[in-house]
């Protein structure tokens, strides 16, 4: 892969062309990652203040007791948005709902091992673990291989 950055100032906005001699998941996956950087998310810090956080900074977003939790490298933020709200959302950008109450980014997921009860627990990049339940194993399964 060839990355070439160039600088005109007479331009308005940021321009990216991506070049492919075909149509693949890598493409797609480099033009996922591109769109979520100007994707955000409204949430709300410890003290109510209102924050915007990048998608691409959500490691996961996770429901405890009625309320949503927004987690990224290392702060934890809540929102208004219920947990299916963000799966729908989110999907397009490598977010896959992994259990009732929980959806991860796979884009910050390191490893992943099987574990007691036909579970897995996936790694994420800040060395945070998080469990797989094994009602969605088969659809993590299948997300990750058209990722590779």
């Amino acid at each position: 892969m060839k990355i070439n950055l160039k600088e005109n100032k007479n331009k308005n906005d940021i321009e990216i062309l991506i070049e492919y001699p075909e149509i693949s998941e890598t493409v797609h996956r480099i033009e996922t990652a591109i769109k979520s950087v100007d994707n955000i998310v409204r949430c709300q810090d410890d003290d109510g203040k209102i924050c915007f956080v990048r998608v691409s900074d959500i490691f996961y977003i996770e429901s405890v007791e009625k309320q949503v939790f927004v987690y990224t490298n290392d702060k934890v933020y809540r929102t208004e948005l219920l947990l299916y709200q963000f799966a729908e959302k989110l999907y397009n950008f490598g977010f896959e709902q992994i259990s009732k109450s929980c959806i991860l980014n796979l884009n910050t997921m390191v490893s992943v091992k099987a574990i007691f009860n036909s579970k897995m627990e996936a790694m994420l990049e800040n060395g945070e673990k998080v469990i797989i339940s094994r009602n969605f194993i088969s659809a993590v399964k299948k997300r990750l291989e058209k990722m590779l």
